[in-house]
């Protein structure tokens, strides 16, 4: 399946494939991590607008209540498959650029930009509830004249995958849980806000407990 709707306009469809393929790869790694719901493929490889030179953006749901406990686990997993996008190694490489919790699901603000980005959000690894919870929290976009894509079929998680996330969850659950995300929360939201980046007025950067839109102007 091509999860765009602009085949044109790619540089070949040898390279987007090899993207995609990499794409799907990390999220079915990432299936694997505790309270993560859904991986979501969106920006230039669902527009159309993918060039050489362009990243893979990843869109990820969590549960509430965990999202920067699951945003460092996903993180040091794509880190270490060594397709994480950071500083100058741009080119093909996984962005994870936005996070939000079961909580958050509607994609804000509800403006043109992000009506074109994620009105064909593909899930490359979705539990069936949320994406579908997701396509209908997004119904605005319809309004902005994006007709929403809904893919029919979603990569849903083994059972041995499904077990071991089960175990990380039960183990991170409770108050050890809690602790380690109150944790996580302060450490990562001031990391953000000392980023010389986030200061740009014209980025696109946004914390809270259950979302995490990390688009500094470039």
């Amino acid at each position: 399946m091509i999860y765009t709707r602009y085949v044109g306009t790619r540089p070949s469809l040898s390279l987007y494939y090899e993207r995609l393929d990499r794409a799907i790869g990390i999220a079915l790694l990432l299936r694997w991590v505790p309270y993560v719901r859904l991986v979501g493929l969106n920006g230039s490889m669902v527009t159309g607008e993918m060039d050489s030179d362009s990243d893979i953006d990843f869109y990820i749901v969590t549960a509430e209540k965990r999202l920067f406990t699951a945003r460092l686990l996903a993180v040091g997993l794509v880190h270490f498959t060594g397709w994480r996008r950071y500083g100058k190694k741009i080119r093909g490489r996984i962005c994870l650029n936005r996070f939000a919790t079961l909580k958050a699901l509607t994609i804000t603000p509800c403006n043109d930009y992000h009506a074109r980005v994620f009105s064909a959000l593909a899930p490359l690894y979705a539990q069936q509830a949320v994406y579908r919870d997701y396509y209908e929290a997004n119904q605005w976009m319809d309004r902005c004249g994006y007709q929403r894509v809904i893919y029919p079929t979603i990569r849903l998680t083994p059972n041995g995958a499904q077990f071991i996330r089960r175990i990380g969850e039960w183990w991170l659950g409770g108050r050890v849980g809690d602790w380690l995300e109150t944790r996580l929360s302060h450490w990562q939201q001031h990391r953000i806000a000392v980023d010389p980046r986030t200061q740009e007025s014209q980025g696109r950067v946004r914390v809270s407990s259950d979302e995490l839109c990390l688009h500094p102007l470039k």
